[in-house]
């Protein structure tokens, strides 16, 4: 298989962009949703991931509220079954992405955010790797 020993460092996303838990939906939505087009975001408060709010979560807020709801009162909150390490191998990630239906993964070391995996930067790796 074209994933077999490839490891999660070698197609996680290293560059991150993290929302703050106090900011309102309609910010998120124009400063960061709009801005770099991704599906969701860790969010974060002092330096501690809290969980992912991800369009799906956004579209779940009546449009008239997103002023006042904030990322904190929306955002799917962390559950260390949807972490892995550096070192994992992809398509153990992939099938986690897969079974818990999810499109991103976030890559944890020492307690600490380091990257993502989604399935988009799977799919881009076997586009440009894959034989």
């Amino acid at each position: 298989m074209i994933l077999s020993g490839i490891k999660v460092k070698d197609v996680m996303v290293r560059d991150i962009v993290t929302l703050n838990s106090s900011i309102t939906i309609d910010d998120a939505v124009d400063k960061y949703f709009l801005r770099y087009s991704y599906g969701g975001f860790p969010v974060m408060v002092d330096g501690k991931f809290l969980g992912i709010i991800t369009l799906k979560e956004v579209k779940d807020v009546p449009r008239k509220d997103w002023d006042r709801v904030k990322v904190s009162d929306i955002l799917v909150p962390h559950d260390k079954k949807w972490e892995v390490s550096p070192d994992s191998d992809v398509m153990g990630s992939l099938e986690l992405m897969i079974k818990e239906d999810k499109g991103r993964i976030i890559v944890m070391e020492n307690d600490k955010i380091i990257g993502l995996i989604t399935r988009n930067g799977i799919a881009r790796y076997l586009q440009i790797r894959g034989k």
